[in-house]
């Protein structure tokens, strides 16, 4: 029998066409007469992973090639080719059999005589008809025996051609190595020997030109120049050397410890296959360099004729020459002295020499687009990569990329390349805080990385709590020559002194700032600073803040750390007229949103304010943050009168509950305002802000320790109706405290003192907050009568909007009492009625109502979808207060929809609100809910604790209503007699 390898597989009978017989074979046959073990086997059969079946499979392929190759025979009769054995199967192959075996026979014998030494060499390599096991793909092992009989082969011919290089016969070695090289141009070995037999036979050029082609294989596939035989070959026929190692490689070494950037990798790798320059821009420090030398050293292959880089920013930070910078070009090119001497002929040179090679030319810190357009090369097979802090748009063909902020991700990445993944896990909230100072600048991240691992002892907590003082952070992002200070104050010298103007008034906002306020700042039309601010975001140092709303304004911010060297020292005395004006203008559109007249001395934009009265509560709704930012501007430059004006309008529009990180703080701007001002009045006015803000915020002491005192001012001002509304105030904190009587009391004289002054308005609120107060005691008559009087007293205010208000508090008391068909009516309306006067807060707590009596009628589809959309307004808003009561009322749907953990989980968000903000009721509620959970999945002695402990919170809050539904679930899982004995005392407290 005759085995062929060294090409496709053969034999001298018919093998099997199936791809696994043929690869069990080639194993078996490149280990011939030796045991194959059966896990070699499976991992060559299946070296991606093997199936469960694949032993048996082996068992039934081996059976097959038995009877293929020794037919009649038993796999243990005699002559048997195919054998089995303990240490897997064995192919016996005699000699003369396998080609492969009369190849390296061949290989090593004649060693001892020049001429049989040569036939034997050209014997052995006749018997190859292609690559070896040509059409069997293999595993480890196979690839392996096919590498070592391919490197037996190259070594044979390698011979070969040096014995008949040494015998003078260079056609035969042209003959042999031409196909050889052509297919494998960079083997420098082989690539040698045919140089120097077609510099043997005259063909010098055709000599030269395989060296040059070698060369630019080794560049292309490897990266490497020339070894010493091939440039030793080249001089030979040359008569010369090489005039340069290779190409000129002039990439800057690659940042090593460089992260993230994975989509501008990607899209500077596709962008440099096109002819048109690909141009990074970003903020100072964004990392624009290391991303573009990052990208450069990938794609460098492509460019086998070199890599060139200049940096088009002087010492001093002024642009560089174009001539100077092509002059260093051509000269790394190959071009003379004397081609160089004609300082006006650089461009057309330039132009000629690049023409037809293939070069990645690197510009850092280009400046404009003249000084980048002379210095594009013109071949198509060149490109070009440019690294800018603004965008170029006058380059024609170019491909920009912005180097946007580093992700979360991508600067935790960073900064744990530089101080170590386990240091940053071990302080992970101080990381995160740490990298949210930085901002996402590369180059902030990358200093506090460096100062991090050289202080290894150091926890990350302290350079973190350094990091949050605004006066302190630039002079903590600074280390060497690296500083942040630094790269954006050179970023701000490239503008145009106005542009650091707007830059600077802008930045005293301390936050975003609409368009029509940067007008006014400006004293311009709108048009003319939205393009003043549209250029300054395109030199990066102004952000946009999220999309163009609804009213068609955008809000600008300044770049954070721009931010801090404008506002480093004292401003001059020309900004605070601009300031003044930009306040006064924002009065005036806030006071327009209010329905008031705006100042004489005022005059907004007419199409600022059309979009103002067409929806004043949208406005107000985003520009409340703006309002904040200009009372704290108008405090911190003591214009008092225009300070109160704004915290007023400011504290109006926001509404109820005003729940920004602002509102505390511009309350009290208004408060020291109205003070400095000696006006008695607006100083009750803003104590009882005060109150509502602290109590909206879940500070019950600190509100009632304002509404105290704005109550006596009023009280000493003779004024009933604001006497009324801080006495109804008083009530909320009473009551949460667990006083009901002093609520009661509160509410009762502020009902009288409304009466006296006619105020409807509060009368309702009052009548409702009795209503809700009556419930909670236990006198449910008492309750609905109150709802009925508010609920007259609402129709007859002007704003249906307290109609609604009152609406969904009685609604929820008629719920929870029988009354369903009527509470869903006045839901109905009120929710059309919240969505109509666009007011978001009240809006969610209707939802909240709807699905609580969705779900208590079983319609658990309609009440899921009240509810989440109630969690999702709350959670816009940022109130999370009354969250977490819609998280409980998504805990009771979750448990009346038997998912029991989902109930937990949102029972654990709501608990941990509440008692963060000391609101016992809340959390009473919860436990009856948790307590309800538990009983349910039947942990009878858990679920009777935390039912205990709700009936006791209500009972100290003197709520005996909820106290009795407490004991009612206590009762059904334990049989305590002293349960049963205070549920019938609560049920005599109790009048329906």
């Amino acid at each position: 029998m005759r085995f062929q390898v060294l090409g496709p597989m053969t034999a001298s009978v018919v093998l099997p066409s199936a791809a696994q017989p043929r690869r069990l074979l080639a194993v078996l046959l490149a280990r011939a007469g030796q045991f194959v073990g059966r896990d070699t086997l499976v991992d060559e059969l299946w070296p991606d992973g093997a199936p469960s079946s694949a032993a048996a499979i082996v068992q039934v392929t081996v059976s097959k090639l038995r009877k293929t190759l020794s037919p009649g025979l038993g796999a243990a009769e005699a002559g048997q080719r195919l054998r089995s054995g303990p240490r897997g199967y064995a192919l016996a192959v005699e000699p003369g059999e396998l080609d492969a075996d009369d190849f390296l026979t061949l290989l090593s014998s004649g060693a001892d005589d020049r001429a049989q030494r040569r036939r034997a060499l050209e014997r052995a390599l006749a018997c190859w008809r292609g690559d070896a096991f040509a059409d069997v793909a293999g595993g480890p092992l196979l690839e392996a025996h096919k590498l070592w009989l391919e490197d037996r082969r190259s070594a044979a011919l390698l011979q070969l051609v040096e014995l008949e290089l040494a015998d003078g016969d260079g056609r035969s070695v042209v003959e042999r190595l031409d196909p050889v090289v052509a297919a494998r141009p960079a083997d420098e070995r082989f690539a040698a020997r045919l140089a120097a037999a077609l510099g043997a036979v005259g063909h010098r050029e055709s000599a030269l030109e395989v060296l040059r082609r070698t060369r630019r294989a080794l560049w292309e596939e490897a990266g490497v120049w020339p070894g010493d035989d091939l440039v030793a070959v080249y001089r030979r026929i040359a008569g010369t050397d090489w005039t340069t190692p290779g190409p000129p490689a002039q990439l800057p070494p690659a940042v090593p410890d460089f992260t993230g950037r994975v989509a501008e990798l990607a899209d500077v790798g596709r962008a440099l296959r096109g002819p048109g320059p690909v141009v990074l821009h970003g903020a100072a420090g964004a990392g624009k360099s290391a991303l573009a030398v990052q990208a450069a050293w990938r794609a460098r292959r492509r460019f086998p004729d070199g890599q060139l880089t200049a940096s088009l920013r002087g010492p001093d930070g002024a642009p560089a020459a174009p001539a100077t910078v092509l002059t260093g070009f051509l000269r790394l090119l190959g071009a003379t002295p004397a081609e160089l001497a004609d300082r006006a002929g650089l461009t057309g040179l330039w132009r000629s020499y690049t023409a037809d090679r293939r070069l990645l030319v690197l510009l850092e810190d280009a400046t404009n687009e003249a000084q980048v357009r002379a210095l594009l090369p013109s071949g198509p097979g060149c490109a070009t990569l440019v690294t800018v802090r603004r965008e170029l748009p006058g380059l024609c063909g170019a491909h920009p990329v912005p180097v946007a902020r580093l992700s979360t991700e991508d600067a935790w990445a960073l900064l744990a390349a530089i101080a170590g993944e386990a240091r940053l896990r071990a302080e992970p909230e101080a990381a995160q805080r740490l990298l949210g100072h930085c901002a996402g600048l590369a180059l902030a991240v990358r200093i506090a990385g460096v100062k991090l691992a050289a202080r290894p002892d150091q926890r990350i907590a302290e350079p973190a709590a350094r990091l949050a003082d605004d006066r302190r952070r630039l002079d903590e992002l600074t280390t060497g020559d690296l500083g942040v200070r630094t790269a954006v104050t050179s970023a701000l010298r490239e503008r145009p002194a106005p542009d650091r103007y707007l830059l600077r008034l802008l930045a005293a906002f301390a936050g975003p700032v609409p368009d029509w306020c940067a007008a006014a700042l400006l004293d311009r039309p709108l048009d003319e600073a939205r393009d003043r601010l549209e250029a300054l975001a395109a030199a990066h140092l102004l952000e946009r803040q999220g999309k163009e709303h609804a009213l068609g304004g955008t809000r600008w911010a300044v770049a954070p750390f721009a931010r801090l060297v404008l506002t480093e020292g004292s401003p001059p005395e020309t900004d605070g007229v601009a300031l003044r004006r930009a306040c006064e203008v924002t009065l005036a559109l806030a006071e327009h949103a209010r329905g008031r007249p705006a100042g004489a001395e005022t005059k907004p934009d007419p199409a600022v304010l059309r979009r103002v009265a067409a929806d004043p509560v949208a406005w107000a709704a985003e520009e409340t943050a703006h309002l904040a930012a200009a009372a704290r501007l108008a405090g911190a430059h003591g214009w008092h009168d225009l300070t109160e004006r704004l915290a007023d309008a400011c504290t109006a529009l926001a509404g109820t509950p005003w729940l920004g990180h602002a509102a505390r703080a511009v309350s009290v701007l208004g408060l020291a305002a109205a003070r400095r001002r000696q006006d008695p009045h607006a100083e009750a006015e803003k104590l009882y802000n005060l109150g509502s803000v602290h109590l909206q915020h879940g500070r019950g002491r600190q509100a009632r320790n304002y509404f105290v005192m704005a109550g006596n001012r009023f009280r000493q001002l003779d004024d009933p109706q604001s006497t009324g509304a801080v006495l109804a105030a008083l009530a909320d904190v009473d009551l949460d405290g667990g006083d009901a009587r002093a609520a009661e009391a509160a509410l009762l004289e502020a009902l009288e003192l409304l009466r006296e002054c006619g105020d409807r308005r509060g009368q309702a609120a009052a009548a409702a907050q009795l209503g809700s107060l009556a419930e909670d005691v236990g006198d449910v008559r008492r309750a609905v009568e109150s709802f009925e009087v508010s609920m007259l007293l609402a129709r007859e205010c002007d704003d249906g909007r307290w109609h609604d208000h009152v609406a969904k508090r009685y609604a929820d008391v008629l719920r929870r009492h029988g009354g369903c068909d009527q509470a869903a009516d006045l839901l109905t309306g009120a929710l059309g009625g919240t969505v109509r006067t666009r007011e978001r807060h009240w809006e969610a707590h209707v939802l909240r109502s709807l699905g609580e009596l969705h779900t208590e009628a079983g319609e658990l589809g309609d009440g899921e979808r009240c509810l989440t959309r109630s969690l999702t307004l709350f959670e816009q808003i940022g109130h999370r207060h009354a969250a977490a009561y819609t998280h409980r009322c998504l805990a009771e749907l979750g448990r009346r929809a038997g998912d029991p953990a989902g109930a937990r989980w949102h029972l654990r968000v709501a608990m941990g609100v509440f008692r963060e903000l000391r609101d016992r009721r809340g959390a009473g509620y919860t436990l009856l809910s948790l307590g309800r959970t538990h009983a349910d999945e039947g942990a009878g002695p858990e679920a009777a604790r935390l039912l205990r402990t709700s009936a006791g919170l209500f009972e100290e809050l003197g709520f005996p209503l909820w106290e009795l539904r407490a004991l009612r679930e206590l009762n059904a899982v334990t049989s305590e007699s002293p349960a049963r004995d205070r549920t019938r005392e609560v049920l005599t407290k109790i009048r329906t």
